[in-house]
């Protein structure tokens, strides 16, 4: 061919290519707009609809597995230690001289809570994935029984009573606790506790029980929150109080102290309606301890330093003669040593306005923490032997139990459970996820606003264009993969982007998170499956959930009357993460907030992330629609009746 036949051909051939990219592109922003209702939009990838499968999810992967100590449990002998390894299904037994493993048992459900007899006969196992308790005979090192409870059971605590021996099960995704008669096993009862409870103590008389709940509750998302201490008579179940935990969360286990009459709850003090700004003053969280009386009279007091804070306070152990409490600070990888003494004198000294502002005092910790002592990564359950000797502490991101000197506060050896998990990408990313170093004075982790990646229940003030103008509900990082872009504004279009220079300038207030340790994090994050999504994955529906379900998928209302697809609930919230990763606008802009676009949040865990909408002024997902859904832009509701609503919310709750 001539060069000037050459040139056409390449010509005609470009310019065709041109009008079929034109074409295609004309023809792609009219099928997003037929398909979405939405006339403002043009462009958009393929898989905001199309090629998304559950199953190629990072989080439905085969991962590595390790040997994660969660509870742990001394023989009334204190010669064997059991420790509870929920991430691989066993429960071992180590010998607390030598620090082998003796034996090992199989226990399906991830294992979580322990808890012996009074003579070390029988262990109790909280299995948190499957809802059930086991009883485990400690001399042959078998179950013996097991009974259901409420949903994800985490801790439970034995005494005896007047009426028999007890075991109070803190049941942490229920949001209540399963009493149990023993021998065998049977539920008494099961009252309500706060949001989320994670730790349970009994009194020494095996009267009361005191359940500590994890997350935070508010009658508004603008008044300040506060979570539960529950006290529960044990021979018969009942509720005797409902102690308010003013501005804490993340509380996940208490102690009783022998010969005081106190109960201890470690704590996370929360002040998410400060200008989030304020976290370079140390003003938005630091770590407490409650002093409760039998009353269920509360008194806050700080574990943090005027410049240094030690966060995530979780396990606490206390020695039988009621002198020492210790407490584990999973974020600082650290233990600090309370003297209980000097607490008491304290205490003793204090009139009542000086106690009420004593959590925010963090130079009265000097009075009575008396040492920190450095552990490996992630401490989070403590247990202590008989005599008080020795403590042991479950290093959870290691793998390992370390064993400390009481007397002389001094590490003496360690139970190796496995190898750390240094070669896992997944473990490295939770190791870094749940470190507070990457913070400004170590005054949070990741893990202090989202415990096991999830939620903390409250919104935030971000000080958008002035102080309280701007607050933002706290989003699940669970099944968060292939759901970008991320923060209710869309702007940071991935994980990297959200957990990189933007969490440091906003949140950390100190130098980003290292390149090699944000791609951990982000790896950690991708592999968070949406709570019980193997439980709920393909299983059948009850018929009101079915009903619930046409009425998400409705494109018409009983009458016949079509639905607009930009208010069809599947158009918003499509499958099978329940998002198209667009920005809408609902009518739920409010007051001084500049934003009437927020990004689709996905549905998957639904039920389990109250409060809602992105301020979080929606306490419930009933709320959604009864209280701040009045003209049909969040889906066409206006023909919905009480039942039709229940139905759907029954639905969402299967996701």
């Amino acid at each position: 061919m001539k060069p000037g036949g050459s040139v056409i051909l390449s010509t005609l051939v470009l310019i065709g290519s041109a009008g079929v990219g034109v074409g295609g592109y004309g023809w792609s922003v009219a099928h997003v707009r037929r398909w979405s209702g939405r006339q403002d939009l043009n462009f958009v990838t393929c898989d905001h609809c199309h090629f998304v499968k559950l199953e190629r999810m990072p989080w439905a992967q085969p991962r590595a597995h390790h040997p994660s100590p969660a509870g742990m449990a001394v023989s009334p002998d204190g010669r064997h230690l059991y420790i509870a390894l929920d991430d691989v299904n066993q429960v071992v037994e180590a010998d607390t001289a030598t620090r082998a493993i003796t034996r090992r048992l199989t226990i399906a459900g991830g294992p979580f809570g322990l808890a012996l007899d009074s003579q070390g006969e029988h262990l109790f196992v909280a299995c948190r994935d499957r809802d059930q308790v086991v009883s485990v005979s400690t001399r042959e090192f078998t179950p013996v029984e097991s009974l259901g409870v409420g949903t994800a059971p985490v801790a439970l605590a034995f005494c005896q009573t007047k009426d028999g021996p007890r075991l109070v099960v803190a049941n942490s995704m229920s949001d209540d606790a399963s009493v149990l008669a023993v021998s065998p096993l049977r539920e008494i009862a099961r009252p309500e506790t706060g949001r989320e409870p994670y730790g349970v103590a009994v009194s020494a008389d095996g009267k009361l029980a005191f359940v500590v709940s994890r997350l935070a509750w508010s009658p508004h998302f603008k008044t300040p929150s506060a979570s539960e201490l529950t006290l529960i008579y044990t021979p018969s179940g009942r509720v005797m109080k409902r102690a308010s935990l003013a501005s804490a969360h993340l509380s996940e286990a208490v102690a009783s102290v022998p010969g005081r009459d106190w109960e201890l709850a470690p704590l996370v003090k929360v002040r998410n309606l400060v200008p989030i700004t304020q976290v370079a003053n140390g003003w938005v969280m630091s770590s407490g301890l409650a002093v409760s009386d039998k009353l269920g009279r509360v008194v806050q007091v700080p574990l943090d330093e005027a410049n240094d804070y030690f966060a995530d306070p979780s396990g606490i152990a206390v020695d039988a003669a009621g002198r020492r409490a210790y407490v584990a600070s999973g974020g600082s990888d650290s233990i600090s040593v309370v003297d209980l003494d000097r607490l008491a004198n304290w205490l003793a000294k204090a009139d009542a306005p000086t106690k009420r502002a004593a959590a925010r005092d963090l130079t009265l910790s000097a009075q009575y923490v008396i040492d920190r002592l450095p552990t490996a990564r992630n401490p989070r359950q403590l247990a202590i032997s008989p005599d008080g000797r020795t403590l042991f502490v479950a290093e959870r991101l290691n793998d390992s139990v370390l064993e400390v000197d009481t007397a002389g506060l001094r590490p003496i050896g360690r139970i190796v459970l496995g190898d750390g998990g240094a070669a896992d990408p997944i473990r490295r990313g939770e190791r870094v996820f749940t470190q507070a170093g990457h913070t400004f004075q170590r005054q949070f982790s990741c893990r202090s606003c989202h415990p096991d990646g999830h939620v903390d229940g409250l919104a935030y003030d971000f000080d958008g264009n002035g102080i309280g103008d701007n607050f933002l509900d706290n989003r699940s990082l669970q099944g968060v993969a292939g759901t970008e872009p991320f923060k209710w504004n869309g702007l940071n279009p991935s994980l990297e982007v959200q957990c990189g220079v933007r969490f440091a300038r906003v949140l950390m207030r100190t130098d980003p998170i290292p390149p090699a340790d944000l791609k951990d994090l982000t790896t950690y994050l991708k592999h968070l499956p949406p709570p019980r999504w193997e439980r709920k994955h393909n299983q059948p529906l009850t018929p009101a959930q079915a009903r619930g379900r046409r009425l998400f998928f409705a494109t018409q209302q009983p009458d016949g009357t079509p639905i607009p697809r930009a208010r069809q609930c599947q158009t918003c919230h499509r499958p099978p993460l329940y998002t198209d990763r667009l920005m809408s606008s609902v009518g739920t802009q409010s007051p001084g907030n500049p934003h009437e676009m927020f990004d689709t949040p996905h549905l998957l865990g639904i039920g389990q992330t109250a409060p809602y909408l992105h301020d979080g002024r929606a306490r419930t997902l009933e709320e959604i629609w009864t209280t701040y859904q009045t003209n049909d832009l969040h889906g066409v509701s206006s023909y919905w009746n009480k039942h039709q609503l229940n139905e759907l919310v029954e639905f969402l709750k299967t996701l």
